[in-house]
């Protein structure tokens, strides 16, 4: 495409185009724990969030609070719960203040294959602090926090004026 090309009516220049296709790069290395071989990447993220939500010794989260955490069905959220069940990485209980509701929680396993993904992400990402070094680190922290929150509101914008 040239500069002059029209974007439904648009005119979008040069740096526009390059700025949207660094962010959809993004995506594909936004998983930031490298593909496991025990785990899908749903329910690799699904675990991520359940053991930051309910750290060791506490009662869990109802399915249905996981599943407005992850944005996703709570239909979605019993699949993959099934399967990190049946893997012993979760565990469901009854919620003893309403017998109708279950409460899931990572094991013992679930949090130590959580933590050690932790340990190869930060490594990863030392690596990468240490290539960019300290001034263009916070720069792209900076940068990258100002951009999120400009397209959270842009969102929220966008989803209010439908």
């Amino acid at each position: 495409m040239s500069n002059d090309d029209n974007f439904q009516g648009t005119n979008i220049d040069h740096l526009t185009k390059e700025l949207a296709l660094v962010f959809g790069q993004l995506k594909r290395v936004g998983h930031v724990f490298s593909p496991s071989k025990e785990l899908r990447q749903s329910e690799s993220n699904l675990l991520v969030y359940l053991t930051y939500l309910c750290p060791p010794g506490s009662n869990g989260i109802k399915v249905s609070g996981l599943s407005k955490q992850l944005k996703i069905t709570s239909a979605a959220v019993t699949h993959v719960i099934q399967s990190l069940e049946q893997n012993g990485y979760i565990t469901r209980t009854m919620d003893a203040s309403d017998r109708r509701s279950i409460l899931v929680t990572a094991t013992e396993a679930g949090h130590e294959f959580v933590g050690a993904r932790e340990t190869e992400l930060f490594e990863r990402f030392q690596h990468l602090r240490e290539h960019l070094g300290a001034d263009d680190t916070e720069q792209l922290i900076r940068i990258l926090a100002k951009s999120i929150k400009f397209l959270n509101t842009y969102e929220d914008s966008a989803a209010s004026k439908r």
